[in-house]
């Protein structure tokens, strides 16, 4: 699943293109009654095509976070809400000690919190199951993975906004030891390492 990545890049229709095929073929193989002990993995595989398509859209359209066209935004969300669907139900499938899974995880819990902090016009209000998905996920995937600095600001901004709503030592510390990690990158004004 790790190799996806390595693919060449697609943009506008054959993204779109894309997209469509792995979520036909993710469907047909839905379809298909459960049947061998490769089946599993021919659908988590299937799941991280799509939510890696998937994140790949969201990623281009963040360029575009400013766009207030409605449909775009629709398409966005739906996107994002496709996204972590597809990836939920991979991580759910995934066994912790998959070297995949810090990676789905992180992914799930980014597009949570994206989802949790909306601030496109006419947003659903903000579901505290989205910011408990987005600390939760983050917090153990960036405890035994080498979290990146965006990732590490997501679980920073996560785990603020969850202090915010309900003080819990748990998350003020952690929130903490997270606020001088993410400090500790050069981009963010830290020292290298």
């Amino acid at each position: 699943m790790t190799d996806i990545a390595s693919r060449p890049a697609l943009n506008g229709q054959d993204l779109d293109a894309a997209i469509e095929h792995a979520r036909a073929a993710l469907a047909a193989l839905l379809r298909v009654p459960v049947g061998g002990d490769g089946y599993p993995k021919v659908i988590a595989e299937a799941r991280a095509l799509l939510g890696t398509l998937l994140e790949y859209r969201l990623a281009q359209a963040g360029a575009r976070r400013q766009e207030r066209d409605q449909a775009v935004i629709a398409a966005t969300r739906a996107d994002r809400n496709e996204a972590i669907a597809v990836n939920a139900a991979l991580l759910y499938w995934l066994p912790a000690d998959d070297p995949a899974w810090p990676d789905v995880a992180m992914t799930v819990g980014r597009l949570s919190y994206d989802r949790y902090s909306d601030a496109w016009p006419d947003a659903e209000p903000p579901d505290p199951d989205d910011l408990d998905a987005a600390c939760d996920l983050l917090l153990r995937a960036a405890r035994n993975h080498k979290a990146d600095e965006r990732t590490t600001l997501y679980l920073v901004l996560a785990l603020r906004d969850r202090e915010q709503l309900m003080a819990c030592p748990a998350d003020t510390s952690a929130l903490m030891t997270w606020g001088k990690r993410l400090l500790s990158f050069p981009e963010a004004g830290g020292s290298p390492r």
